[in-house]
C-alpha cells in the first residue's frame, strides 16, 4: 500500500504509541477508502496524511484531550517515508528490464 509507512509514522508521532497508531492507520485508511471518489489527483501522500491527521486528532479528542496538540502541513510533510518511492521503482524495473 502507498504511503502506509508514512502515514503510521505520522499516527506514532501524534499519538506516540505504536498500537493507538496502528489503529488509527487503520481507521484512516477506511476512511480513505470511502471517500476515494472525492480524490480529485494530485499529491496522493499529502491527502491521505491529512485523513490520518484528522483521524489522530478525532481519535485524540476521545481518548486523551489533555495531549491534544496542533501541527501544520510543512510539519507533516518533514517526516521520514520509509517507503520506497514509487517513481524510482519503476525506473529502477525499466532498466533492469532493459538489460
Amino acid at each position: 500500500m502507498p504511503h502506509l509507512d508514512a502515514a503510521y509514522n505520522l499516527a506514532r508521532w501524534l499519538t506516540r504509541n505504536e498500537h493507538d497508531a496502528e489503529d488509527i492507520v487503520q481507521d484512516a485508511f477506511l476512511r480513505a477508502f470511502k471517500f476515494f471518489e472525492g480524490f480529485r489527483g494530485g499529491n496522493s501522500r499529502s491527502w491521505l496524511l491529512s485523513i490520518v491527521r484528522n483521524t489522530a486528532y478525532t481519535w485524540l479528542q476521545k481518548n486523551r484531550k489533555h495531549e491534544l496538540g496542533t501541527f501544520s502541513d510543512q510539519e507533516i510533510e518533514s517526516i521520514q517515508d520509509g517507503a520506497p518511492d514509487p517513481e524510482a521503482l519503476l525506473v529502477k524495473d525499466t532498466d533492469h528490464q532493459e538489460s
